[in-house]
């Protein structure tokens, strides 16, 4: 009897099996995960520093496919077009998650069609192809004018502006139009526009993509330190005026000029070009 009774006893103490083995696996397997991200993170930065480039920029275990209506807006991307089969996928996929992801809105009657929509993405993604983190944390919508519009933010006729509060990228379709129309005059305004929101992402995102362009940058401006390096840019008038209102203008134009007239750039200017190049990762351009 008293052995039946010490048997039922160890039973009820005997632990249910498998419940805290499992929650140990699983907080040993988090914990590892935190320290594997920690150190790689580490290392990539320390390679970026060397190398001036992250470890990879394209990982897409399955990467996404246009509608069919839409594949042939991608013909008429400059940069597409010059691709091999393997990256026009990867462009291919950058643009669905771009879609996916950014709302469009239309002011004053203007309705957002498929090739507005389109056009304003490939520019994104061509800008943001030789990084690693192309969706811009800090654009979630972009709104589109018919022409000029008052900006309640700046309180001024404007074209276009970036809004980071509001998470916005506000443009002028007729302006962002004509400097796609005119290629090779250092203005355009989408160019311009995304410009300011991916240095303003370098600024307050913690990613390599905009680690590597925040810091390349900082050289870019002790390179540009030299009186006599500014002033032959100036004389040369490859930068508009506009370029010098403040650095944040200054890098923009400069995107502008390197994206539009990239030999123009790489011949007068090679180290700029090349800081540029490193600020992007863009490599993309048979010069």
């Amino acid at each position: 009897m008293n052995l039946n009774f010490l048997y039922v006893i160890s039973l009820q103490e005997t632990p249910e099996p498998g419940i805290p083995k499992i929650l140990g696996i699983i907080v040993t397997i988090g914990i590892v995960s935190i320290c594997l991200y920690y150190v790689s993170r580490y290392l990539e930065t320390v390679y970026a520093k060397i190398h001036k480039k992250p470890f990879f920029v394209h990982f897409y275990l399955a990467p996404k496919k246009l509608p069919i209506y839409l594949i042939s807006f991608l013909n008429t991307n400059t940069l597409y077009n010059q691709l091999d089969k393997r990256r026009k996928r990867y462009f291919e996929h950058r643009v669905v998650r771009f879609l996916e992801m950014t709302k469009f809105v239309g002011r004053e009657g203007l309705i957002v069609d498929d090739d507005k929509r389109m056009q304003i993405t490939m520019m994104v993604i061509q800008l943001t192809f030789g990084m690693r983190n192309y969706l811009l944390e800090y654009v979630e919508t972009i709104i589109l004018y018919p022409s000029s519009y008052y900006s309640i933010l700046n309180k001024t006729e404007n074209n276009g502006e970036f809004n980071p509060r509001s998470k916005a990228l506000v443009l002028s379709w007729e302006h962002f139009s004509i400097g796609n129309l005119h290629q090779e005059d250092g203005v355009n305004l989408g160019i311009h526009e995304i410009t300011h929101a991916i240095h303003y992402c370098s600024l307050k995102s913690n990613n390599i993509s905009s680690e590597i362009f925040h810091d390349t940058f900082l050289e870019l401006e002790k390179h540009l330190s030299s009186v006599e390096l500014r002033n032959r840019i100036i004389e040369s008038k490859i930068l508009r005026e506009y370029a010098f209102t403040d650095k944040f203008e200054f890098i923009a134009v400069l995107v502008e000029v390197f994206m539009e007239s990239p030999e123009k750039l790489k011949g007068q200017f090679p180290d700029i070009y090349t800081y540029v190049s490193r600020m992007l990762n863009f490599k993309y351009f048979k010069i």
